[in-house]
């Protein structure tokens, strides 16, 4: 799988764990659409779905969702500049994709439509770092944010369908491993075995406490 599918694929997960959990008017159905063409290769719909997410921030320079979709979005660009070899370029933006994504939690830190997306930017992030300390950092942030997003929706989790539990549950599995705390890791795949049992989550779950060396992703596994 390319960084591109990967990274698209990641970002659409979150939006399906966030809606599963919102009941207000939700700014993301203004720009997922256009971020996820643009996630596809289509530079029009990211220029469409960037130009909401700053007249909303115009408007409203604290707009949490939107400021969590633009550090999404300059993170994606990043990768770009990194594909291309513009090291530089993609230092840049990281770092102001992470600056947004921060300052969105500051404003609404119990917002899961902030906590949720953050944190699957955080996870595709440690995912992708050569430097063993960033990536168990990147993780360990990861796994603050899906803990308080599931503490938050704890009182109706059961209620939530396969695809919303296993993306919470392998989040916090994966978060976890990558931040080098294996017993909450393990805590979390055998919720999965338990909750999710014949499930590709399940599957997963199974052979990563079989080989702690799998790298594979453990979320996204029933996003197509």
């Amino acid at each position: 799988m390319t960084w591109r599918r990967f990274f698209a694929i990641t970002v659409m997960a979150a939006v399906g764990v966030a809606a599963a959990s919102l009941a207000q008017e939700r700014f993301d159905f203004q720009v997922r659409d256009d971020m996820f063409r643009a996630f596809a290769g289509n530079e029009a719909a990211f220029k469409s779905a960037v130009s909401i997410i700053e007249e909303k921030l115009r408007e409203d320079p604290d707009h949490a969702e939107a400021l969590v979709w633009r550090g999404a979005a300059r993170y994606w660009k990043a990768g770009q500049a990194f594909g291309a070899g513009d090291i530089a370029t993609a230092q840049i933006l990281a770092t102001a994709a992470m600056a947004d994504m921060d300052r969105a939690i500051a404003i609404q830190p119990r917002h899961i439509g902030v906590l949720i997306p953050r944190a699957t930017v955080l996870l595709a992030a440690a995912r992708n770092q050569r430097d063993p300390v960033r990536t168990r950092d990147l993780a360990a942030r990861a796994a603050a944010d899906f803990e308080t997003a599931l503490a938050i929706r704890r009182p109706a989790f059961d209620q939530l369908g396969q695809h919303n539990r296993g993306e919470y549950l392998s989040g916090l599995a994966e978060s976890w491993a990558l931040a080098g705390n294996q017993g909450k890791a393990e805590s979390y795949l055998r919720r999965v075995l338990t909750e999710l049992p014949s499930s590709p989550y399940a599957e997963r779950a199974a052979a990563k406490l079989a080989d702690w060396s799998d790298r594979r992703p453990l979320n996204c596994q029933t996003c197509h």
